[in-house]
């Protein structure tokens, strides 16, 4: 999410379409993407962000400043051409920055430094510290010349005690060691003690932080600035306070080459801009005005950050606040935590209040690759008689293999259509639409050709069979339509045609594993419009483990439900964007771990051509999506007069927020 300037971070959100395995796309270039994570991702040309998860992955930068974050893992990073931000995460790293001043952080684990050309930063922090030299940090072409090592937080040069080692080769080596707690930062190769003098970075104080240096606009009302970005100040920081929750209106125009503009808030007060201070940002190509709009913000103080992304322009910057007076309950708020929402989905919960009736009883758990039922207390539901008999849910996915023997019981059949006959029986300008669209192929054949389709049907409304898995809503409909291609590809406007079919066809609750970084009004429109026909929509949050959710996800502020991913301990997914400051409806389920082994992931259905096992273990919040669709099944089945609303209440009210570990 951020470029690293010499004085902290900038906003950087063009997303790779590698990240994921799945795109849609339109004619201006917003994508969405569904999940499961690579473990091999490459960017292109332009700023591009990649994010890995717990697989030891290859994350290649191409030109441009690109921002690589290896997550957990032991994985190989390299930044190619650019300024590049490179983060190890967790797991022993190597980590390359190729040419330009790029800067390094290994994390957690033994990692290898490799900054390149350039003049470059390499980060020692306390957590890679060592006992041992075996177990240290190892700088391998650090240039005395050009190249900074930055110390830990409050650590100083004068603490440091620069040891010489010699090798078999004759070749000296120093270890940087802290005098106080003799704990081994780093070897730094082929470098002798004295040639690293005057080249550490000691912590910067508050009043050279970014944030201590913004513009002060008082308590915001409407205000107007004009002013400048380019090569030599590359962003402008505004600071205003906020008196009472208000809806925010940041408008930047005016320009004449490339910037763009965030909203932040100083969560840690630590006078930085972090990564987890985003609330949103507006980041449209070449010249083209942005715009960020945000309601119910609460009252407090706020940043805005205006900055450079090619060439430099001169900007007009509105900011403008209105007093938001529609509060959610504050006992609901006292539940939202800005990681994982109201917490993890619980259907037993969710289904009782839906019909009014005290909790119902634990019984024993399923086990095995059913772990995700057991999680959130469906298989308590089905003994109440409750299945998500009679409502229907449209997954708008890649298809859905309608002949798979999980699924083939399950899948929803339009009753007022003739198959086959190539008329339009029902009038509602598909022919032979007896069991959903193909709105790739624009036919009556919506079969799933990529898995993941498929695989989210699975966990909504695979039958009770004693084969492979048992879904939510075992007894569900599901209303296959297709947006996406075999390769994962897509229109935005299929995609919302997709959404139009399956309300007006009859769906009650449609599953959107898809998103991404783009704000689209037509996409909020459409659900805007789902929602107000009765629909519930629900949304998976996104993959890029960022600190907000992805869109449409992000739109559960004001419609829908946003759903982030848990492992099997109901610890957040490393992978999951989270809920985000600002409140919004965002709940988790069971969306796998996405590490090596299989058995944390989430076991289901895939096509019958794809494998003599039609079954697979994927990970992502595509997964968990579905689960809380079914969720919804279960109660719209006890009680099929709740509202959109009603049930959006009814889940975060019942989520359980006191055991998810973030």
């Amino acid at each position: 999410m951020f470029n690293f300037l010499e004085d902290g971070f900038v906003l950087e959100d063009r997303a790779n379409p590698l990240m994921v395995s799945s795109d849609l796309y339109s004619d201006d270039s917003h994508r969405l993407a569904s999940s499961k994570v690579l473990e091999f991702q490459q960017s292109n040309t332009g700023n591009n962000n990649l994010f890995g998860s717990d697989f030891n992955e290859t994350l290649l930068g191409g030109e441009g400043e690109d921002i690589l974050n290896g997550n957990g893992g032991n994985d190989q990073l390299s930044g190619d051409s650019g300024n590049d931000t490179l983060t190890g995460g967790l797991g022993d790293d190597f980590i390359v920055g190729q040419e330009g001043n790029d800067w390094l952080e290994g994390g957690v684990g033994i990692d290898f430094l490799l900054g390149g050309l350039g003049e470059d930063t390499l980060v020692l922090m306390d957590e890679t510290a060592a006992n041992s030299m075996a177990f240290a940090d190892l700088i391998i072409d650090f240039d005395p010349l050009s190249d900074w090592i930055k110390l830990p937080d409050d650590l100083p040069e004068s603490n440091l005690l620069l040891e010489p080692v010699f090798t078999e080769t004759g070749e000296i080596n120093t270890l940087i060691i802290n005098r106080q707690s003799n704990i081994t930062l780093a070897s730094v190769l082929g470098v002798i003690p004295t040639q690293l003098n005057g080249r550490f970075i000691a912590t910067a104080t508050a009043s050279d932080s970014p944030l201590s240096l913004a513009t002060d606009l008082g308590t915001l009302g409407s205000v107007t600035v004009s002013e400048f970005v380019g090569d030599l100040a590359p962003q402008d920081i505004y600071r205003f306070h906020l008196d009472v929750d208000s809806d925010i209106n940041i408008v930047l125009e005016g320009l004449s080459a490339d910037a763009d503009v965030a909203l932040l808030q100083d969560i840690n007060n630590n006078q930085e801009v972090d990564i987890t201070d985003i609330i949103n940002s507006s980041q449209q190509p070449s010249n083209f005005p942005e715009s960020v709009s945000t309601n119910a913000l609460p009252a407090g103080t706020y940043y805005v950050v205006v900055y450079q992304y090619e060439g430099e322009t001169g900007y007009n910057l509105n900011i403008s606040a209105t007093a938001n007076q529609e509060f959610k309950n504050p006992v609901i708020l006292e539940s939202y935590d800005s990681r994982f929402g109201y917490g993890l989905v619980d259907a037993s919960a969710a289904v009782s209040q839906s019909i009014g009736v005290p909790e119902f009883p634990e019984i024993v758990d399923l086990g095995g690759n059913d772990w995700g039922r057991d999680l959130i207390d469906a298989p308590e539901v089905w003994t109440q008689g409750i299945t998500g008999e009679n409502v229907v849910v449209a997954v708008i996915d890649s298809g859905v293999d309608y002949n798979h023997p999980d699924l083939f019981a399950n899948i929803w059949s339009n009753r007022d259509e003739i198959a086959n006959n190539g008329i339009d029986d029902d009038n509602n300008g598909y022919v032979d639409d007896s069991r959903g669209w193909d709105f790739v192929n624009q036919d009556n054949q919506p079969m799933d050709f990529n898995n993941h389709g498929t695989h989210v049907a699975g966990i909504i409304a695979a039958t009770i069979d004693g084969v492979g898995i048992t879904g939510v809503a075992p007894n569900a409909e599901i209303m296959p339509v297709r947006v996406l291609d075999e390769n994962g590809f897509g229109k935005i406007s299929e995609a919302l045609a997709g959404i139009r079919y399956a309300v007006e066809n009859g769906a009650d609750v449609i599953n959107l594993s898809l998103g991404g970084n783009d704000y689209v009004s037509e996409v909020l429109d459409t659900i805007s419009w789902a929602v107000q026909q009765g629909v519930v929509v629900v949304v998976a949050a996104g993959n890029e483990s960022q600190t907000f959710p992805s869109y449409p996800a992000r739109f559960a502020n004001q419609f829908g439900i946003a759903v982030g991913s848990v492992d099997d301990n109901n610890r957040l997914s490393n992978f999951s964007n989270r809920a985000g400051i600002l409140p919004l409806d965002y709940v988790v389920a069971p969306g796998g771990d996405g590490g090596f082994s299989d058995v944390g992931d989430i076991y289901s259905t895939i096509p019958l051509a794809s494998s003599t096992i039609p079954y697979r273990f994927f990970s992502g919040t595509s997964m968990a999506a579905p689960h809380v669709s079914g969720v919804v099944a279960l109660m719209l089945q006890g009680n099929p007069n709740l509202t959109p609303t009603q049930v959006e209440e009814i889940l975060i009210q019942t989520a359980d927020h006191s055991t998810t570990v973030a």
